[in-house]
């Protein structure tokens, strides 16, 4: 048995390391998206806006400074057909009574 082998260190484990993470210079991540080349999920997304709907955006102008603005909101987006809870919706018909 020869002894010699112990001494040498092994590169490998260093660059299996290395191939784990983020191909962005100066991350130190492990990458988890992987759209082209590997990266970190910040990396990945960071350029990305998101995506709001504009019937979303107006609701908030529409009702400011009503005092059942929220049920007004709610009752409104149930008429539009966007998704509302059953248990908001009887709160709003009732609040507005």
């Amino acid at each position: 048995m020869a002894f010699n082998a112990f001494g040498k260190k092994k590169e490998e484990p260093i660059d299996d390391e290395r191939k784990l993470l983020c191909t962005e210079p100066g991350c130190g991540r492990r990458w988890t998206v992987d759209l082209g080349r590997p990266m970190c999920s910040y990396h990945q997304w960071k350029d990305d806006k998101p995506f709001v709907y504009a019937q979303y955006t107006d609701f908030g102008q529409k009702y400011f400074g009503d005092p059942k603005g929220w049920a007004k909101r709610i009752v409104d987006k149930h008429e539009m057909g966007l998704p509302v809870a059953k248990i908001a919706l009887e709160f709003a018909r009732e609040a507005l009574r």
